[in-house]
């Protein structure tokens, strides 16, 4: 069956001299594999658009029983490459792709998660902001699509509040999935001001603030580990990023 629908690239894979293996989230079929002969060829019908975080218009032959298709063609369907042309695009683009392949099942269209990353890499390509503190942000909005959102007790405070010890503001309960002012008896982590005022930007509209408020870089990171655990612990397959070794150098 001949199919033509819009995808992304979530990576690449090299095959051979000439060729790569493209794992891509289709619009029509989900996640899926195709080859692209002839893909690595100076003088190749692809042209280079197989990046990535690359969104398309793509043409492939499909077949239910086989585990790699094979890629016909592609056209460009929103400009995405400045995301690999500044270290703290690319490495935010690649830790969301990346999060995206784990979470993303075989075979099953998730239009949810699709347009959401569609959306953020066409946006990443056109910001002039910095994007460094955005990855809490992305994780917060994948567990919402995912199905596994985290909620917010009714009587956890729009603003930070007066903690007994002063340090912490409330709590990440990992298997209750909700934020609350006390922890719960299974895993929880206490979320400093800083990283609960983070959340709070996300609950009350204001996402705009994630890229101008000054959250120190030790904050987003153990935040980031926060709610890696969170999906880990709610959701089977997820792992450490690779990509993290460059997300890393841009919370320093």
């Amino acid at each position: 069956m001949i199919v033509d629908t819009s995808a992304i690239v979530l990576k690449t894979v090299t095959f051979s001299e000439s060729s790569l293996i493209v794992t891509m989230l289709s619009n029509e079929h989900g996640k899926m594999a195709a080859m692209a002969r002839g893909a690595r060829r100076n003088k190749n019908k692809f042209g280079g658009l197989l990046q990535p975080g690359s969104v398309l218009d793509v043409t492939y032959y499909y077949k239910p029983t086989r585990e790699v298709q094979n890629l016909n063609d592609v056209t460009q369907r929103k400009a995405t490459w400045q995301m690999h042309q500044q270290v703290e695009k690319m490495a935010i683009g690649l830790a969301t792709l990346e999060m995206c392949e784990q979470l993303c099942h075989e075979h099953e269209p998730m239009p949810d998660i699709f347009t959401f990353l569609e959306d953020f890499l066409s946006w990443l390509h056109t910001t002039e902001a910095n994007p460094k503190n955005l990855f809490p942000y992305i994780q917060f909005r994948l567990a919402q699509l995912t199905g596994i959102a985290i909620s917010w007790d009714t009587g956890t405070p729009m603003q930070p509040g007066n903690s007994p010890d002063g340090n912490f503001d409330c709590y990440l309960n990992v298997e209750g999935g909700r934020i609350s002012l006390s922890p719960d008896d299974g895993i929880h982590f206490a979320l400093t001001k800083s990283q609960s005022h983070y959340l709070r930007c996300i609950r009350n509209g204001k996402r705009s603030l994630l890229l101008t408020e000054p959250f120190p870089a030790t904050e987003i990171r153990n935040l980031i580990h926060h709610l890696d655990v969170y999906f880990q612990y709610h959701m089977e397959g997820v792992k450490a990023r690779r990509s993290d070794a460059i997300f890393q150098q841009i919370l320093n």
